[in-house]
């Protein structure tokens, strides 16, 4: 199954016409922008060290209990509650979506939590309005084999905004995924600048015309001796040639 039909996977209308023009920021490319991925991970860690509450209704009013339940402790058979509830918070905040699976005993009591994979996941809804999720293969939550519908009722279901459909959510990413590119492309540009030891480009000319080939063979040797680790090297030039460095402006100066 494709992910553009699992869900709202790809953030491709990072801005108006983005779609058409073929730019697609994935959640993997905005998190690679490091002030994303600190947002993402910072929000999560946080969250998961709050402790949990758990609450009864009695006399028409939510009060908090003193009963344990073993699962507050340890939701599943490889996480820790800390960490079940980062996974939860970091599914929601990168997806839009968190998917926890209920697994029970033969009396119907919950005995344990599994988050999944949300790229494994799809909401089904049927003609008479019932939800239903189909399940992919997730050997981590003991999901050995494709469930075409399993019920609402076994699927905790925790969305962010849902702005284009009731049981989609759309992470934050959708806004910020441009953003999140742009400042890749700008660290990129400067590790090229500083790669080539903070010096700009130039211009190599000769006093008359010159064929392309000599052009490219000129333009080769220049890249091969004179640039990256070799900048800086003293250059023998024949023929008239000359090089002219390329200024850089105040404002260019400032940014880097």
């Amino acid at each position: 199954m494709p992910p553009a039909a699992r869900g709202w996977y790809t953030i491709f209308e990072s801005y108006g016409g983005a779609f058409q023009s073929d730019v697609q920021i994935t959640p993997e490319v905005a998190l690679a922008h490091p002030t994303v991925y600190a947002c993402v991970t910072q929000i999560a860690g946080d969250i998961g060290k709050l402790r949990l509450r758990l609450t009864q209704f009695k006399n028409g009013i939510w009060e908090e209990t003193v009963a344990f339940n073993p699962i507050f402790r340890k939701p599943n058979h490889y996480q820790t509650r800390q960490k079940f509830i980062e996974q939860w918070i970091i599914s929601k905040l990168v997806h839009g979506n968190t998917y926890i699976l209920k697994q029970r005993d033969d009396l119907g009591r919950v005995t344990a939590l599994y988050p999944l994979d949300p790229l494994k996941v799809k909401t089904l809804v049927s003609d008479n309005g019932m939800v239903f999720y189909q399940l992919g293969v997730d050997n981590l939550s003991g999901i050995e084999r494709d469930f075409p519908a399993v019920p609402a009722s076994e699927i905790i279901h925790d969305t962010m905004e849902c702005l284009f459909h009731p049981l989609v959510g759309i992470p934050p990413l959708f806004a910020g995924g441009l953003a999140a590119k742009q400042g890749i492309n700008i660290q990129k540009n400067s590790t090229y600048f500083f790669g080539n030891s903070s010096t700009p480009g130039g211009i190599l000319t000769a006093p008359g015309s010159i064929s392309k080939e000599t052009g490219d063979r000129l333009k080769a040797n220049w890249d091969t001796n004179y640039s990256g680790e070799n900048a800086g090297k003293v250059a023998v030039l024949g023929d008239g040639l000359k090089f002219e460095p390329m200024r850089m402006t105040a404002v260019d100066s400032q940014l880097i």
